[in-house]
């Protein structure tokens, strides 16, 4: 092969060698990016999970259900964000923070009603109890004492509800923790142990609601 055939041949095959070198460092470039991009939601969600999970549930305020219902909310929409990424490249990674955020949206929006619920009970059963004490015997005295033992048991049944459905998937939430750990290969966002208190304190403050109402079922309204 002479010199003048071989200098274009050779300049040719860079060009070939780079634009592959190029598409490689680009598609290299654009997988981290987006590996990034579904961690930093995970990491955001797990942020507000942290604590909302560090919240007493025995007596929730109003402004913890609030920003509860937020955290739920902000889940939702990460949710959507990460569905929009490119999964090419880091399917089992994206799959790994969709289970996440999933998760963790359902974890949030339950503990918001649970909480709700909560201090709804807490509400009616204290209306109740003072009721009870103002006895009058009168007709009207009687119908709103049996309208209050109603409402009582409605918040109950809501409470219970909700706050079943949220031991659940805490009971669950460790294999996604887990999961998302092994697949980025980072430490689990949220910790097992947290999430563990946050469990037992959820069922303590459900038996002792539990308890209040049995209570008040006790309670005996005379016609």
């Amino acid at each position: 092969m002479t010199t003048g055939l071989r200098t274009p041949l050779i300049a040719a095959l860079a060009l070939v060698v780079a634009a592959v070198l190029g598409y490689w460092a680009y598609g290299f470039h654009k997988k981290s990016g987006v590996a990034k991009e579904g961690m930093a939601l995970a990491q955001e969600t797990g942020r507000h999970l942290q604590e909302a999970l560090n919240t007493d549930p025995g007596r929730p305020s109003t402004e913890s259900v609030q920003a509860i219902t937020e955290y739920a909310a902000a889940a939702g929409r990460n949710l959507e964000t990460l569905k929009r990424l490119d999964a090419a490249g880091n399917q089992a990674l994206l799959d790994a923070v969709d289970d996440y955020l999933l998760t963790s949206r359902e974890i949030l929006g339950r503990q918001a009603a649970a909480f709700r619920f909560r201090r709804q009970l807490l509400t009616s059963t204290q209306a109740l109890r003072a009721h009870m004490r103002a006895d009058n015997h009168t007709g009207a005295w009687v119908r709103e004492a049996v309208q209050g033992k109603e409402r009582v048991e409605k918040d109950y049944r809501d409470y219970l509800g909700a706050a079943e459905a949220l031991d659940k998937l805490l009971e669950s939430f460790p294999a996604s923790l887990a999961k998302l750990a092994s697949r980025s290969g980072t430490a689990p966002l949220v910790d097992a142990k947290l999430v563990a208190e946050a469990r037992k304190r959820s069922n303590a403050a459900l038996q002792q609601a539990t308890d209040e109402v049995e209570k008040i079922r006790q309670f005996t309204v005379r016609r």
